[in-house]
C-alpha cells in the first residue's frame, strides 16, 4: 500500500460508505473529503466530516499506518492541531495533537475494492518511459492536454519562483532580477549554478558603468569568470583583456571567481563559457537597460530583434576557448539559444511580475510568447508525440517536460489527470458494500 493510492480513494470517494466507524465507535459521514493540499501541512484542507451527531470543518490527514503520525513528528507540529479526521490502512495507534486532544481515527483498510490497487501497482512494476505507456492511447486528447496545460502553468509558476525571490532580495530591481535570470539561462543546465554566481560577482551596477567601452565589459566578465588567466596567454588579444581587467580589478577592487567553477565535459562548442560571455557583454554593451526593452516588447520577433547580438571582433572567429584557436565560424546567439532565453528568461520574469506587481496581464503576455514559440525538439517531447499528445508549441513542450520530470519520472499517476481517467476508466472492478 502506499499513500497515493489513499489519496486517490479519499479525494475521489473510492471506498464504500456503508457502515463508516471511528476506531472508537463515531459514525462518520464524508460532507466533504476537503481540497488536495500538495504543499506542507495536512493532506487534505477545508474537509467537512459528521462524527455522530457533530458537524466538524477542518483539515484530514492520511496515512498508511496510524503510527506514521508520530514517526513524521505531527505530535509536535501546531501545523496539525486542525486535523479533524485521521484516515489510515491500518490504525495501529492512538494519535493526539499538541494539546494531548485525541484525533478520531478511520481505516478505510475493508473498504475499497483491491483489485483497484492492483491494477494501480501493475502500472508501476516495470520499468517504462511512462508508467502508463501501454494504456495511453485510451486516453481522450481532452483528458493529455488539459494535463499538459496543468503542467505548463506548474512549470511557470516553479520557474518564477526563483524570479520572485530575485526581484524581493533586489526590493523591486527589475533589470538587476533580470540580469540574474539572463545569465543563468546563457549557463543552460551544466553551467546555470557558475553563471548566477556571476551575475552576483558582476553585479548589474557595474556593467551599466562599464558597458560604453565594449572590450571593457568584455575584459570585465570573462576577468571576473576567472577565465583570463595570462600564464597561457599566447595572443595578443588575451593579454589585452588581461590588462584590461587588471585596471578594472583595482579600480573596483574586483575578486574573480576560480577558473575550476566552469565545466566544459559534453558541452557543445558554442556553449563554452568565454563565449557566452563575450555575447552577454555584446549584449549590454549595445542596449542600456535590457529588462525595459524586454517587458516593452509584446512579440517574439521584437525579443529576437533585442537578443540578435554577434560576437564583431575577429579573435572569436578562431576561438571558443581562450588562447586556443579553432576552425572559423561566426558566434551570433543563434534561434535556438534565443528561444531558450525567453522561455527561462524573459517568460519567468513576466511571470514573477504578475505576483510582484498583482497584474494578471503579466500571466496573459507570458502564455502568450510561449504560444508564439516553437514546440522544443527533444528526445522526452519526441516520445510524447508517439503517445498522441499534440505538442504545437513550447507551451505545450514545457508542459510535456515538466509532466515528465514530476508526474511521470516519480510516478506520480495518481495525482495526474491521465492516471486519474485510467483508475476511473478501467481500475474499478466494483465497490464494497
Amino acid at each position: 500500500m502506499n499513500e497515493d493510492f489513499l489519496h486517490y480513494i479519499w479525494k475521489f470517494q473510492r471506498f464504500s460508505e456503508f457502515n463508516l466507524l471511528t476506531t472508537d465507535g463515531q459514525p462518520v459521514q464524508v460532507v466533504h473529503p476537503g481540497r488536495h493540499n500538495t504543499d506542507a501541512g495536512p493532506d487534505f484542507l477545508d474537509a467537512k466530516i459528521r462524527l455522530g451527531d457533530t458537524l466538524w470543518a477542518g483539515n484530514v490527514e492520511i496515512h498508511i499506518s496510524a503510527s506514521d503520525w508520530l514517526k513524521h513528528n505531527h505530535h509536535l507540529d501546531k501545523a496539525y492541531d486542525n486535523v479533524i479526521l485521521h484516515v489510515v490502512y491500518s490504525a495501529d495507534a492512538e494519535i493526539y495533537t499538541t494539546e494531548k486532544h485525541k484525533i478520531s481515527t478511520l481505516s478505510i483498510r475493508d473498504k475499497f475494492d483491491f483489485q483497484s490497487y492492483r491494477y494501480y501497482k501493475s502500472w508501476l512494476k516495470d520499468p517504462k518511459f511512462i508508467a502508463c505507456e501501454n494504456l495511453i492511447q485510451n486516453v481522450p486528447s481532452m483528458v493529455k492536454m488539459s494535463m499538459v496545460q496543468s503542467s505548463a502553468i506548474s512549470r511557470l509558476k516553479h520557474k518564477a519562483e526563483l524570479c520572485f525571490d530575485h526581484l524581493n532580495e533586489t526590493r523591486g530591481d527589475i533589470e538587476g532580477t533580470f540580469y540574474r535570470m539572463l545569465l543563468r539561462s546563457f549557463g543552460a543546465k551544466v553551467n546555470a549554478l557558475p553563471f548566477e554566481q556571476l551575475a552576483r560577482n558582476a553585479p548589474i551596477g557595474l556593467v551599466k558603468k562599464i558597458r560604453t567601452d565594449a572590450t571593457n565589459l568584455e575584459a570585465f566578465f570573462l576577468g571576473q569568470a576567472g577565465l583570463l588567466d595570462i600564464s597561457v596567454a599566447d595572443d595578443s588579444y588575451m593579454k589585452e583583456l588581461w590588462e584590461r581587467y587588471r585596471f578594472l580589478q583595482a579600480k573596483f577592487d574586483l575578486t574573480s571567481m576560480p577558473a575550476s567553477a566552469w565545466k566544459l565535459l559534453r558541452l557543445r562548442p558554442q556553449n563554452f563559457p568565454a563565449v557566452r560571455l563575450a555575447q552577454v557583454a555584446a549584449l549590454y554593451a549595445r542596449h542600456d537597460s535590457l529588462s525595459d526593452l524586454i517587458t516593452n516588447a509584446s512579440t517574439t520577433d521584437e525579443l529576437n530583434k533585442i537578443f540578435d547580438v554577434g560576437l564583431t571582433h575577429s579573435y572569436w572567429k578562431t576561438h571558443y576557448v581562450l588562447g586556443k584557436e579553432s576552425t572559423s565560424i561566426a558566434k551570433h546567439i543563434g534561434a535556438d539559444t534565443i528561444v531558450s532565453l525567453v522561455i527561462n528568461a524573459v517568460v519567468p520574469l513576466m511571470f514573477a511580475l504578475a505576483a510582484y506587481n498583482r497584474d494578471e496581464t503579466w500571466q496573459a503576455r507570458a502564455i502568450g510568447l510561449l504560444e508564439e514559440l516553437p514546440s522544443e525538439s527533444n528526445s522526452t517531447v519526441k516520445r510524447f508525440k508517439t503517445f498522441n499528445f499534440n505538442i504545437v508549441n513550447a507551451f505545450d513542450s514545457q508542459g510535456i517536460l515538466h509532466l515528465k520530470r514530476y508526474w511521470c519520472d516519480p510516478k506520480k499517476c495518481l495525482n495526474c489527470k491521465v492516471g486519474i481517467h485510467l483508475m476511473k476508466e478501467y481500475g474499478n472492478t466494483g465497490e464494497i458494500r
